[in-house]
């Protein structure tokens, strides 16, 4: 890497005109300074537009989606927007501390060309002062950076915006799946990590929120979406051992949401158990 290479940093957004004002200036507070922030706006019906158009900097773009997509589509047309080799992702009620772009940057500056990928730990608010930290700080160490595949089929580690990969690595691996309205991100880091080798930066660089008001909330497009990525990827989950563990998390889920009956019907025409 020659000098401080600028990143492409892709924020979709939907009807969040009172939060993505925060997660804008979180990225303009960033200490790497050399990057473009393509806010995607995914059809939203509030004044969404109005606000990013208040920050006059000239590294903000702002493209407007004809109509609702969902979140995988949103994240497709920022990184074909893009115009430079290093992509990173934010969510527009996300705060991205200051040394997060700068510490990610580093870290690929030193990798050699086995990764594709640098990620961190991130809080996760809870509401009523409750949090937990992500990745499971249970997970040794060492089986969250490298070749980090099997233990992505174990559990996820990696919310999208913690993620920094490459253009190259994207355009190889292929777009996010966007008949998925959950989970999309962890389909697509699979299909990274099955490529590609991580680095892991033990340190909170972000601070995420729960919303039971978006994709977050929605158990039945969770439990729908967690189906249809066991199935894609069955032969991959039996060769890991982690077949039984995440049928049995999904089964979990679903009865925690009172849809256990439906979510196992689904499973076996899915799996074809």
């Amino acid at each position: 890497m020659r000098g401080r290479e600028p990143v492409s940093i892709i924020l979709p957004t939907y009807n969040r005109a009172a939060k993505v004002g925060k997660a804008i200036e979180s990225v303009l507070r960033q200490t790497w300074e050399e990057f473009e922030l393509l806010v995607i706006d995914d059809g939203s019906a509030d004044n969404t537009e109005e606000v990013v158009r208040t920050y006059a900097d000239r590294r903000i773009v702002y493209y407007r989606m004809a109509e609702n997509g969902g979140q995988a589509r949103a994240r497709n047309c920022g990184m074909r927007m893009a115009k430079y080799d290093y992509l990173a992702f934010e969510d527009s009620d996300d705060l991205w501390r200051p040394q997060k772009l700068e510490r990610q940057m580093e870290a690929m500056a030193c990798a050699d060309d086995k990764v594709g990928m640098v990620y961190h730990k991130l809080r996760y608010d809870l509401g009523e002062g409750r949090y937990i930290l992500l990745p499971d700080e249970k997970i040794a160490r060492e089986k969250k950076s490298g070749d980090i595949y099997a233990q992505l089929l174990w559990d996820n580690l990696i919310g999208m915006p913690t993620l920094l990969t490459k253009k190259e690595c994207v355009e190889s691996v292929g777009d996010m799946d966007e008949g998925l309205r959950c989970l999309e991100d962890y389909e697509f880091v699979l299909r990274l990590a099955k490529k590609y080798h991580a680095i892991f930066l033990d340190e909170v660089y972000l601070d995420a929120e729960f919303g039971t008001e978006g994709i977050s909330g929605n158990s039945a497009q969770y439990l729908l979406a967690s189906c249809e990525i066991l199935g894609k990827y069955k032969t991959d989950y039996l060769a890991a051992g982690a077949f039984d563990h995440r049928v049995e998390i999904i089964a979990e889920d679903a009865e925690r949401a009172g849809l256990l009956e439906p979510v196992l019907q689904l499973l076996e025409k899915t799996l074809q158990l």
